[in-house]
């Protein structure tokens, strides 16, 4: 699915969704809808986390790994109803997964991908553009609640929630011949707050360490080398994958991810991944990377070496205009920007 990444004026809506607001056609976060007798029990073998605790009308962060460890996504998971439960996906497709694990263990769902249509509202402005549609009530809801509500003759849900740190909304819709009207009613309410496009932030999501599955992990990494393993429950019972991150948990961490100050000029939102040395020696990769407007410096996220330490200075092969970077801790903080 397409997922626009700009519109043309990178710097402008950084600014707009960290000090204003900002609106996002994120259509292309899919949906997964698990539903049906034993939907409980499918979503927890599918997820590293404890799903007992996840009540309805609200939604938790659930990284799921295959029998090896390795981390296959990281969903936001949503508890709609009894029984009933949707993942909000990244960059991959879990649907036969979920529904080869229900079958694997006899248990009774369907598993469903929805035609749900994205509009993420976020910024610090937020709440002003709810109070415009008349959605006022739903700046009380706490993070990862989520209610349905109608706009306009329009049956969305809308979740406090984004992917970004700065505040906002996610409004889902299930009718998507009903996204052009959704769009321009959000658009107009924020007219007088200066709303405009824009997209999933990089240099707003790197400074934050919003982690990107696939961009930032590739596809052989587990929760442990990604810093999630506080998130895998070992205590809840059976779940895919976890014999292995049971051995893995047992030792350090081939690879870590590691934030990089890179040096050189403003640049470009890495488009690839490029490999790292530590004197001459391959260490790992750059995964991603961006100028911060916050910290006044070029970063960037690495999939590493764990022996490398914090301090090390890494040459960045194959880039025109960054040549080395000092590996520095996550999440990125007030020294980052020293030189």
């Amino acid at each position: 699915m397409w997922l626009p990444m700009g519109y043309g004026h990178p710097d402008e809506e950084y600014e707009r969704l960290t000090t204003g607001v900002s609106m996002w056609d994120v259509a292309a976060q899919r949906h997964i809808e698990v539903a049906g007798e034993d939907a409980d029990d499918v979503v927890q073998l599918v997820t590293v986390i404890d799903t007992s605790s996840v009540a309805v009308g609200t939604a938790t962060y659930a990284p799921m790994a295959d029998h090896q460890g390795r981390l296959i996504n990281d969903p936001v998971l949503f508890h709609v109803a009894d029984r009933e439960w949707r993942f909000s996906i990244a960059d991959s497709d879990i649907r036969l997964w979920v529904d080869a694990t229900a079958r694997a263990h006899g248990l009774d769902c369907t598993v469903t991908e929805l035609d749900t249509a994205t509009l993420a509202v976020q910024g610090p402005k937020s709440s002003g553009v709810m109070e415009a549609l008349g959605l006022g009530s739903m700046n009380a809801l706490e993070s990862l609640h989520f209610q349905s509500t109608e706009l306009d003759g329009l049956h969305i849900r809308v979740s406090r929630s984004g992917w970004s740190t700065q505040g906002g909304f996610e409004f889902f819709l299930d009718d998507p011949d009903g996204a052009d009207d959704l769009w321009h009613l959000v658009a107009d309410a924020g007219a007088s707050l200066d709303i405009g496009p824009g997209a999933p932030n990089p240099s707003e999501r790197i400074e934050n360490v919003l982690l990107s599955y696939g961009t930032d992990t590739g596809y052989h990494a587990d929760p442990y080398e990604l810093g999630l393993g506080d998130l895998v429950d070992l205590r809840c019972g059976h779940f895919e994958g976890r014999v292995a991150l049971e051995q893995l948990a047992r030792r350090r961490p081939e690879r870590r991810l590691r934030g990089l100050r890179l040096d050189g000029s403003k640049i470009e939102p890495l488009q690839q991944p490029l490999f790292v040395e530590a004197q001459g020696r391959p260490v790992g990769q750059l995964r991603a990377a961006a100028w911060s407007p916050r910290f006044g410096t070029n970063l960037g996220l690495a999939l590493i070496s764990s022996d490398i330490d914090l301090g090390c200075r890494l040459d960045v092969i194959g880039h025109d205009d960054v040549g080395t970077g000092v590996v520095v801790d996550l999440p990125f903080d007030d020294d980052t920007s020293a030189g």
